[in-house]
């Protein structure tokens, strides 16, 4: 005869155990991602706003044209099921790993994205005027023809894999720092949200209504920068990085130390920038907390300049959901006194 009050328990047993294990299934299946720079984490922070494992590879002031992975970084792309990054052009670094750890990651590149609008590197460190026209360079998909390129007789740009072009660029043809228009930053959340939608799509709602929150509250970042921004300010860089952000609130840098960060500028470019400093009454140039400020400064003491900092990456700031707002609100507060 069967025990009826044992079968029960069993029976009770049996459910906890498959209710655990479900349970436990639920947790190990938590969509894990992986950014690679603090601006980028940032807004994948938005959407994600506390679901699932969100990874960041380079924290701090940490650079990607020189970073190198850990074994720790290693094993988060190999768990990742989403990885976004910019591209080779930017996180070199990454390139290798991407097809041989993270053989099962979803992985999205932002150079690659049709609707993002991409600018070509301007050729020379000291900006005219007209290199601030309708920036003719600008292209959708990134793949147009270039007509008006290489007037001097220099070939196309063939090489976007991180080769020296024929004017010192260590990198493509498109200047990749595209999160600093905040406008594009709206391109990418939405991106964002689609790709975490279709792997995760529990939480799919959840992501869409984050990026409409974010976007919105760019455009209010947006517009409180347009008010405040010193339109009239005259200044230099330590590297041609800022377009995206100079052509979104017109306040066109006069030139970059540098156009190329591997190669240190020589006497006969620092000399040029003296000169263009005083010629064109520059009042402010900046350094980059990921560089050397060395020469910045030697450029400012010959000059009597101010000096300030730039910073693309935001490393002073802690990472997660506030930092892309800090970076793009700090970018336009230090152009305040030039």
């Amino acid at each position: 005869m069967i025990n009826t009050s044992k079968l029960k328990k069993y029976i009770i047993a049996i459910f906890f155990s498959v209710t655990f294990f479900y349970s436990n299934s639920a947790l190990k299946a938590e969509i894990k991602v992986v950014t690679t720079i603090q601006p980028l984490h940032s807004l994948v922070a938005n959407v994600m706003d506390g679901s699932g494992d969100l990874g960041l590879i380079l924290e701090g002031s940490a650079s990607p044209h020189n970073f190198s992975l850990k074994p720790s970084h290693a094993r988060m792309l190999e768990k990742a099921d989403v990885i976004f990054w910019f591209g080779e052009d930017l996180e070199s670094f990454l390139e290798k790993s991407l097809k041989t750890i993270s053989t099962k990651a979803k992985i999205i590149s932002f150079m690659k994205l049709n609707e993002i609008p991409k600018l070509k590197f301007r050729e020379k460190n000291i900006f005219k005027h007209d290199d601030h026209d309708d920036h003719k360079g600008e292209h959708k998909d990134g793949h147009d023809d270039h007509k008006d390129e290489h007037k001097d007789g220099h070939d196309d740009h063939k090489d976007e894999h991180g080769h020296k072009d024929a004017h010192g660029h260590a990198h493509g043809e498109f200047d990749v720092h595209l999160w600093l228009d905040p406008i594009n930053a709206k391109l990418m959340v939405k991106e964002i949200a689609h790709v975490l939608s279709e792997i995760d799509p529990s939480n799919a709602k959840k992501y869409n209504e984050n990026a409409d929150k974010t976007s919105l509250k760019i455009d209010r970042m947006v517009l409180e920068i347009n008010k405040s921004i010193n339109k009239k300010a005259r200044f230099i860089t330590f590297h041609d990085a800022y377009q995206y952000f100079e052509k979104r609130f017109k306040v066109p840098s006069m030139g970059a130390v540098t156009v190329n960060t591997d190669v240190q500028p020589g006497a006969k470019q620092i000399s040029e920038i003296r000169k263009h400093v005083k010629e064109e009454n520059i009042k402010c140039i900046f350094s980059e907390p990921q560089f050397n400020p060395k020469i910045i400064n030697v450029i400012a003491e010959s000059t009597n300049i101010k000096t300030g900092v730039f910073d693309p990456l935001g490393s002073t700031f802690k990472p997660g959901k506030s930092l892309y707002f800090s970076l793009i609100k700090d970018l336009s507060k230090n152009l305040s006194g030039c």
